[in-house]
């Protein structure tokens, strides 16, 4: 049983007084303000309706100098003077806004009138306007005055200037007497008004100095609270003001290893980093920047990495200064950098790997366009590598590889890339290069290759097949120039080995690449060749299914059942990706919608569907993804998007419209993952700005995870990254049972992979829907 006496800052007792004193000033202050606003109202009222009132003297009488003027054949406006007249009558009588008069004043808004007397008294006014306005047309039209109906009941003479001059001397005073009517009938609250307000005021200053004693009893509570707290927290605060450091909490004493009494004024200065101390003594004296990294000593004299969020609070009477709220970051920022170290270069060879070397391509391509240069490619398989393996064993391939890295790092310029794709495969990036360069580069790797290499106590000697590719600043991406050196690299293999080509188009014609795939393509789209069929994702905990990712399947009558990298990519050049994906997207979310009908269930598994980066450049794919969910009627919630790290770095407009459209669509309740997560090029300040969901390890992790320890490492620190963003961690590509072990003992939350079951139809993934579970050896089991 819970203590009475413990501590909680929060506790009721705590509250109480200050939400009576909050109450009491509440309802004091909004009996004040309403009674203040009604007195002022009602004056303000009482001024504009004498104000109109009087106005509609000078309307009178200027209406019966304008009719005089145009009877006698003068230039005058009788009849827009006779309109401001109505008018205003009729505010007066039912509020509204009363027109403004030309060299009299602007338009005056006023409520209508509530009183019986001065409502009769209007009235008649109204009456009097009508006589008079009906009188001046009957002069100007030269017709009797008899014809002429009077409403008002007054006695009036029969010479029509006299009427008129009679009539509008009758309005004046009969506004005039309405106007002091109401003035009557205010003053006589005044003196009620202001007792109440005696009444009001007296009562609330009694209450308010009870409760202002319980307030003060309740802030020194608080305050000691607080002070327990900020003394008892780990998180580091500061406080700056004249005269420098005016606190410093116990965690930055503890830390530094100094006292108070030696942090206060320019102490506390003295522990930070030299570099740093600039930056720091300008956010405490003007509170910007509002965040701030900076490096402080620990009490072993280490450098420790603080994030801290700064309040100018200076104009808080209670603190008058700068307060910096810090937490050590130290941790977290070494395994940031570990990870992307892990995560971007080789871990055999130290070079960078095929994210990194992508990324320096993309780059290197935008500098091309710009300056109009042009840059090469070169993409290198050793040759018999694998000879090498089998017969001296791994250990021997691992230093064949670091010592063919070196080789070819120091016959490259220090403003070239040398990158490992994996296994034997590298890749050489020359900037500022033209296609003879590209082929003297790759003669010298040829060259290097061809000195003996010691490896195991034996003399090898490599041979390689190189593709070359040159770009001279136009649209080339960096996946085509990547594939298309891949292609011209296939063409130096079936050339005899120890070669090198340069990329043509009819190499990747006869690879079956380009135009025959692409034209079949289109035909594809309009016969309806394309299907999807789906794999399920698997909660490691429950082995309930918690998903199915859609995937592309082309059944060609001329090919058969074409793989997705034979196609997929060409549909990207192409941009035939786009229609591709639409079609995708409307066939995952229909059939979503007849399992969930099918299954009778609330909450179905949520459909994913992959999504390239081009169709999110192209624009519109916001519009389109809630057009298919409105027709097809699935929520958004049972939807999820999978996108590439390349699709969410993309640079320029296209790449922040793709992302203000995907933080749309994650508003509206779609979901979001990161697919081959580890593969690309995402910082991790993007990844915990982005609205994502989901992280899918990349299967080249996963299954290297059960034998690599450095795949087992990237792995389980992934996992424990997506943990760190909250988000879920999916591991793609499981095929063993080993696999699966591992990645239970990583903390990984689902998986999918041919262990428990291989991409299928829609009507087979129903029958497994319609069970609760699947286990690790792929069936599927049911449940009552």
């Amino acid at each position: 049983m819970r203590n009475s006496n413990s501590f909680n800052p929060l506790s009721s007792r705590s509250r109480r007084p200050v939400v009576a004193i909050l109450c009491t000033f509440a309802l004091s202050s909004a009996l004040s303000v309403g009674l203040s606003i009604r007195s002022a109202s009602r004056a303000q009222h009482h001024a504009a309706v004498l104000q109109i009132a009087a106005r509609q003297r000078t309307l009178a009488e200027r209406y019966v100098g304008e009719v005089v003027i145009a009877r006698e054949g003068g230039r005058s406006d009788p009849a827009s003077v006779a309109a401001d007249l109505t008018r205003s009558a009729g505010v007066l009588l039912d509020g509204g806004a009363a027109p403004s008069v030309n060299g009299d004043d602007d338009g005056i808004a006023v409520p209508g009138q509530k009183g019986a007397l001065a409502r009769r008294q209007l009235a008649q006014a109204q009456r009097l306007v009508r006589d008079l306005t009906a009188t001046g047309s009957a002069m100007l039209s030269h017709e009797p005055l008899a014809r002429v109906q009077i409403t008002a009941g007054e006695r009036l003479p029969a010479n029509p200037r006299l009427r008129m001059r009679v009539l509008a001397a009758l309005t004046s005073n009969v506004s005039l007497n309405a106007a002091r009517t109401i003035a009557n009938a205010d003053d006589r609250n005044i003196s009620s008004l202001i007792n109440l307000q005696i009444v009001l005021g007296v009562g609330s200053l009694l209450l308010s100095l009870l409760l202002g004693w319980a307030l003060i009893r309740t802030a020194h509570r608080q305050t000691a609270h607080f002070r327990s707290l900020v003394s008892s927290s780990t998180d580091l605060v500061i406080v700056f003001g004249l005269g420098g450091c005016r606190y410093v909490s116990g965690s930055v004493s503890r830390m530094t290893g100094r006292t108070e009494q030696e942090l206060l004024a320019e102490g506390v200065f003295d522990v930070v980093h030299e570099d740093d101390r600039d930056i720091v003594r300008a956010a405490s004296t003007t509170g910007e920047p509002r965040e701030l990294v900076f490096r402080i000593s620990d009490a072993s004299g280490a450098s420790r990495q603080l994030e801290a969020h700064v309040s100018d609070l200076r104009a808080e009477r209670q603190i008058r200064g700068i307060v910096f709220n810090a937490r050590d970051i130290t941790e977290r920022l070494q395994l940031e950098q570990e990870l992307t170290r892990q995560a971007f270069h080789d871990g055999l060879t130290a070079l960078p790997n095929r994210a990194l070397f992508r990324d320096r391509l993309d780059h290197a391509l935008t500098r091309a366009r710009r300056a109009g240069e042009s840059l090469a490619v070169l993409l290198v398989d050793l040759d018999g590598f694998k000879q090498v393996n089998d017969s001296l064993g791994h250990d021997a391939g691992d230093a064949l590889l670091q010592e063919v890295a070196g080789r070819f790092d120091s016959l490259v310029r220090t403003s070239d890339t040398v990158a490992r794709f994996g296994g034997d495969e590298f890749a050489v990036l020359l900037e500022d290069a033209d296609e003879h360069q590209a082929v003297r580069s790759a003669d010298r790797l040829l060259a290097g290759l061809g000195e003996p290499i010691t490896v195991a106590g034996r003399e090898l000697v490599l041979g390689a097949s190189i593709g070359i590719v040159t770009a001279s600043g136009g649209s080339e991406s960096a996946e085509a120039l990547i594939r298309d050196a891949d292609i011209a690299m296939y063409a130096a293999k079936e050339a005899g080995r120890g070669h090198h080509k340069l990329f043509q188009h009819e190499m990747a014609r006869e690879l079956g690449e380009l135009l025959g795939i692409e034209h079949e393509l289109r035909l594809a789209l309009e016969r309806g060749e394309f299907s999807l069929h789906y794999q399920p994702l698997i909660d490691l905990l429950s082995s309930e299914v918690v998903g199915v990712e859609a995937l592309l399947r082309w059944t060609s009558p001329s090919r058969g059942n074409v793989p997705p990298s034979r196609f997929i990519a060409i549909a990207e050049r192409t941009g035939l990706i786009v229609e591709l994906g639409a079609f995708a997207l409307r066939e995952a979310c229909t059939q979503a919608v007849r399992w969930r009908d099918q299954l009778s269930v609330a909450e179905p598994p949520v459909t994913w569907v992959n999504v390239s980066a081009k169709q999110l450049s192209a624009g519109g794919f916001l519009g389109t993804t809630r057009r298919i969910l409105k027709e097809t009627g699935l929520p958004p919630e049972r939807l999820g998007i999978e996108i590439t790290e390349s699709a969410l770095v993309e640079p320029g407009i296209a790449g922040d419209r793709a992302r203000a459209e995907l933080e749309a669509l994650h508003r509206d309740g779609v979901r979001i993952a990161i697919d081959d997560f580890g593969t690309g090029f995402s910082s991790l300040g993007q990844l915990r700005h982005f609205p994502i969901d989901v992280i899918k390890i990349d299967q080249s992790f996963v299954q290297g995870a059960q034998n690599d320890s450095k795949d087992a490492t990237i792995t389980s620190n992934l996992i424990s990254l997506a943990h760190a963003l909250n988000v879920v961690a999916v591991a793609e590509g499981i095929e063993s049972g080993a696999q699966l072990h591992a990645l239970r003992q990583f903390g990984c939350d689902h998986a999918q992979g041919y262990l428990f079951a291989r991409p299928q139809p829609a009507d087979e993934v129903g029958k497994l829907l319609a069970r609760s579970s699947i286990d690790v050896d792929g069936s599927a089991s049911a449940t009552a």
